[in-house]
C-alpha cells in the first residue's frame, strides 16, 4: 500500500513540475487583454506615438503643421499568443477591413503588482513578421497594429 501512494504523490510532482515547466516565464510580467478577455503568449510590447511638427516656410502660409501622428503597438508572442490572434489577424488579410479592438496592457513587477497600464482603442492589426532558421523548438512573431487613442489608465509611482 506505500508503495502505491509513494508512487502516485511522484507522478504527481512529475506532471506539476511539467505543468510549471511549460509556462513561458516572460509572460508572468504582462497582461494582454483584447476586448477585457485576457490573452496568453504576449512576451513583449513596445508602444509608439510620436506627433511630428512640419514647418511651413513659404509665402502663402506660415505657421506649423502636424504630420499625420504615427501611433504603433508593437507586441512579440510565442506560438500560443499568435494562435490567440489568429482570427483577428487573418480578418486583416482575408477582408482588407479588420475589426478595431481595444487593448489594455498591464505591466506587472515580480510580485504580479501593476506598475503601469495603457489602454489604446481603435486597434488594427497592421503588420506580422517572423523569421526562423536552422533547427527550432518555438517560434516568436512579431505583431504591428495601429491605434486611435492612447490613454495611461494608472501609473505606481515609488
Amino acid at each position: 500500500m506505500k508503495p502505491r501512494s509513494w508512487m502516485l504523490g511522484l507522478a504527481a510532482c512529475l506532471w506539476a513540475a511539467g505543468a510549471v515547466a511549460a509556462v513561458d516565464p516572460r509572460e508572468n510580467n504582462f497582461r494582454f487583454l483584447v476586448d477585457g478577455t485576457q490573452i496568453d503568449g504576449v512576451v513583449g510590447y513596445q508602444i509608439s506615438f510620436a506627433k511630428t511638427p512640419l514647418s511651413l516656410d513659404d509665402q502663402r502660409r506660415l505657421g506649423v503643421l502636424y504630420a499625420p501622428t504615427q501611433k504603433i503597438l508593437t507586441i512579440t508572442v510565442t506560438q500560443k499568443g499568435l494562435n490567440r490572434l489568429l482570427d483577428w489577424i487573418n480578418s486583416a488579410t482575408d477582408s482588407g477591413t479588420p475589426t478595431a479592438k481595444t487593448v489594455s496592457i498591464q505591466a506587472l513587477d515580480t510580485k504580479s503588482t501593476l506598475l503601469v497600464q495603457w489602454d489604446l482603442t481603435g486597434v488594427i492589426p497592421s503588420t506580422l513578421s517572423s523569421a526562423a532558421q536552422g533547427m527550432i523548438s518555438e517560434v516568436d512573431s512579431t505583431i504591428e497594429f495601429v491605434f486611435d487613442r492612447l490613454r495611461i489608465a494608472q501609473a505606481n509611482g515609488n
